[in-house]
């Protein structure tokens, strides 16, 4: 039996920040989601999701799906309020389920490669943590919701180098990939190898949409090697997948660690005019 928890955002309107007088003082719970648990066999663990259905959710209508990692309240309510600017105030994407993946231990399911950052005798466990979101995520989700083919993978730092492991490994598993702040510090040889790898047979990437971001004042990257990192993987991505991958690279100048733009940008360029 699945059990569900409503996520509530408790707003206090306090005196000028509203107009109307009825509302001054009160408090107000905005239901932002549900709160869902699945037993992982793969994981040996529960994990927990957060799920935000469109505001005008139909269950016969199938929507796509925007599953983003680092799940928390917090950044689910940024999502939405994204989403819901592209959706309903500029109208540059259709309405959408926002998946939520809350972290147990993050470093482990997000690194693919034993390195300095998550050395031994610690097991790197991206690989086990993408089966989890191909084997029990993504069927669980398609049978609870309304969803259709189109999904959405969107990861930002360490999340993002996870993003990065998927395209790379199951291209086909989403349609989309927004990685902000992407880069490999400590496996850089790892990446060009896969990638090297994965590119031999560039047919499997047929159509996917990648948007990947920096910023030039990330205060993690002040000796500018990871924006190398970035160049040399979009480099490598041009020149072995061509056009048949729909790929962008953007710089910001003036942002630093996790451009706050970038998933706006990012679902822009992915559902932009041509590509609804």
């Amino acid at each position: 039996m699945r059990k569900i928890t409503k996520i509530f955002l408790l707003t206090a309107f306090c005196s000028g920040l509203v107009c109307s007088e009825r509302l001054n003082g009160q408090e107000i719970n905005i239901n932002i989601g549900e709160r869902d648990s699945i037993k992982s066999v793969i994981l040996n663990e529960t994990r927990h999701i957060l799920v935000h259905l469109p505001d005008n959710y139909d269950q016969s209508k199938a929507y796509p799906v925007l599953y983003r990692l680092d799940g928390t309240t917090e950044l689910l309510l940024e999502t939405m309020v994204i989403v819901n600017r592209l959706v309903y105030s500029d109208e540059l994407a259709p309405e959408m389920i926002i998946v939520a993946v809350e972290n147990t231990i993050r470093p482990r399911d997000m690194w693919p490669v034993n390195n300095d950052y998550y050395p031994q005798p610690n097991k790197a466990g991206a690989e086990d943590f993408l089966k989890f979101i191909e084997k029990e995520l993504i069927p669980y989700i398609d049978r609870n919701y309304s969803t259709d083919n189109n999904r959405i993978l969107c990861g930002q730092s360490l999340s993002a180098v996870f993003v990065v492991y998927s395209f790379l490994t199951k291209p086909n598993l989403f349609d989309s990939y927004v990685a902000s702040s992407a880069g490999f510090p400590a496996c850089e040889d790892y990446f060009t190898e896969l990638s090297n790898k994965a590119f031999q047979q560039p047919q499997k990437y047929q159509g996917q949409k990648v948007f990947i971001t920096d910023g030039l004042l990330d205060p993690l990257d002040s000796d500018g090697v990871i924006h190398q990192q970035l160049i040399d993987f979009t480099n490598r991505v041009n020149d072995k997948l061509g056009k048949r991958v729909h790929y962008r690279h953007v710089t910001y100048e003036n942002e630093g660690h996790v451009p706050f733009h970038s998933l706006y940008d990012g679902l822009r360029f992915i559902f932009g005019p041509g590509k609804r």
